[in-house]
């Protein structure tokens, strides 16, 4: 039964985010660079640190903007996905960069409201050769750096 009422809870919250915008993405949107599917857009003002499982890992949230027509359309053939644009992604990167898992992932529409909770992949991943991800983190090493005086 227990099971049964955090599935619901879970539903309940999903449909709750379908229907509110997730809160704005800052005015501070960095181009990161080119994806498969459109471009990555750092938001400086979400760079931070958190601390898991006795390890640090930099966090911030990025904005992919699909620019490939053939997977918007693609994209929007599913349900409540008609109106499409983005994704915003929750990075958690490691110490060295290397490697990163996403916290939390949404496909959102131009006003930034929610058409799909994608929930979090805590699979870590290596950015191996992904230059869009190494200068992302780069990127958000540069702001930390910045906000803690140590620049």
């Amino acid at each position: 039964m227990k099971k049964l009422k955090d599935i619901m809870a879970t539903c309940l919250t999903a449909a709750a985010l379908c229907m509110l915008p997730l809160p704005t993405l800052a005015q501070t949107l960095l181009e990161a660079g080119k994806t498969d599917v459109g471009v990555l857009y750092l938001d400086g003002d979400s760079v931070n640190t958190v601390k898991k499982d006795g390890k640090y890992y930099l966090t911030f949230f990025a904005e992919e903007k699909y620019t490939d027509q053939k997977f918007l359309a693609s994209l929007r053939q599913g349900e409540d996905m008609q109106n499409a644009a983005s994704g915003i992604s929750l990075y958690l990167f490691n110490t060295f960069g290397s490697a990163y898992f996403i916290g939390a992932s949404y496909i959102v529409d131009a006003d930034g409201k929610v058409c799909a909770d994608l929930g979090a992949d805590t699979t870590l991943k290596y950015v191996g050769n992904d230059k869009t991800l190494r200068n992302a983190y780069t990127m958000a090493l540069k702001i930390l750096q910045r906000q803690s005086g140590k620049w």
